[in-house]
């Protein structure tokens, strides 16, 4: 029996929101991972992961902790539970090789200037990856920054919430990890800010220019030296014009052959909106790269996700949030050809917060590709955080 991905998506979507309605009701705080809204007073901004974990702008503005450094990180320990192993599940056999420690170190130097690194310790503690190794620079407060180093290339909104502890499910969206190359950090240097509007209303920028890449394939982020004297440029223009809705515009273009002839670019458009515990965020992203012909010609790829959660607080014993998760992507790396490679997915998602600082998770996945057919997957993650 042949079965209606979108379809099914938008009927397991409407239940899940149904779900939504009967716990508004009892729902007057904004629940988060690290502080308890309980013991917000009145007047002080509950922190919520993303603006504590891995971002530079959580550093301490207090004069007395210039001199302190800052030092957070997380182990997540994930394995599939049902289903065939590929580049987005890892192999049983290889367990403790395809989890990860994450580290980050940062300090705020003075009022203007502030530091923020993060390593990655994969493969068993065999490999090892400088993800981020950034300085900031406040030119005017928020509204226009600089920043150069290492740093996570401006092109969409899902690099924002990568790691494990941000992730609301156990695997990423298909296009960014087949269109867009999975981690993408480059070395550069970038102008940013948030131009706040009238009418509550917020622009947000973004414009970098680094390295580039040094092919298509999620393999060709550079790390430290250029392959060539080319440089990429883009960025991401946002803007936020009610409460808790932001849309979004990312683009990017370069040349990554080291004879500086072949093009690759990128396109996207995101949409994010959050109340409360409420979230609910896609991406649109399209990708030209220029090949050879004798490597096949030209290409495009393209790809998409929609992904929903929302978090309930319960205030139990070991069990403070459970959050439901639903997403629908996919992705085409390759729209001239027809493979094993295009994919179509529904997920669905539990996470379980028995603590401060531990969360449990659980993704069970429907997946189409041709030539395979329909199959389900299922996995579960670990996550330590501090």
């Amino acid at each position: 029996m042949k079965i209606n991905l979108p379809v099914l998506f938008v009927t397991i979507l409407s239940l899940f929101f149904i779900n939504i309605c009967y716990a508004k009701d009892t729902m007057h705080t904004d629940a988060t991972g690290i502080t308890d809204p309980g013991n917000v007073s009145d007047g002080e901004v509950s922190v919520k992961p993303e603006d504590y974990y891995f971002n530079v702008e959580s550093l301490s503005t207090k004069e007395e902790d210039w001199k302190k450094f800052q030092f957070h990180g997380f182990f997540e320990v994930s394995s599939p539970v049902q289903g065939r192993d590929d580049e987005t599940q890892q192999l049983s056999s290889k367990f403790w090789d395809e989890n990860e420690l994450t580290l980050w170190l940062g300090k705020r130097i003075s009022k203007r200037l502030s530091f923020a690194s993060e390593i990655e310790i994969k493969k068993g503690f065999k490999e090892y990856e400088l993800e981020i190794f950034e300085f900031d620079y406040e030119i005017i407060d928020k509204l226009l920054v600089f920043r150069m180093g290492k740093f996570k290339y401006p092109l969409g909104i899902e690099r924002f919430v990568e790691s494990a502890p941000l992730n609301k499910l156990v695997d990423r969206p298909l296009p960014s990890i087949r269109v867009i190359p999975g981690t993408y950090s480059d070395i550069g240097g970038m102008f940013c800010g948030s131009i706040p509007l009238p009418n509550n209303t917020t622009v947000k920028y973004e414009f970098a220019m680094t390295n580039g890449l040094e092919g298509p394939e999620s393999e060709d982020v550079q790390q430290l030296w250029d392959n060539n004297s080319n440089k990429a440029i883009g960025g991401r223009l946002g803007y936020e014009f009610l409460q808790g809705l932001e849309i979004g515009g990312s683009y990017s273009r370069g040349k990554y052959d080291e004879d500086n002839q072949l093009d690759i670019d990128f396109l996207g458009a995101d949409i994010l909106f959050k109340k409360g515990n409420l979230e609910v965020r896609g991406e649109y992203i399209t990708s030209r790269v220029e090949q050879k012909e004798a490597d096949g010609g030209d290409f495009c790829r393209n790809g998409y996700y929609l992904q929903t959660s929302y978090k309930y607080p319960l205030n139990l014993n070991y069990v403070r949030y459970l959050e439901g998760v639903l997403r629908f992507d996919s992705a085409d790396p390759n729209r001239n050809i027809t493979d094993g490679n295009e994919a179509d997915r529904v997920a669905f998602g539990m996470n379980y917060f028995p603590i401060n600082h531990v969360e449990l998770k659980f993704e069970y996945e429907i997946e189409n590709e041709p030539g395979e057919g329909i199959h389900g997957k299922s996995f579960v993650q670990a996550i330590f955080r501090w």
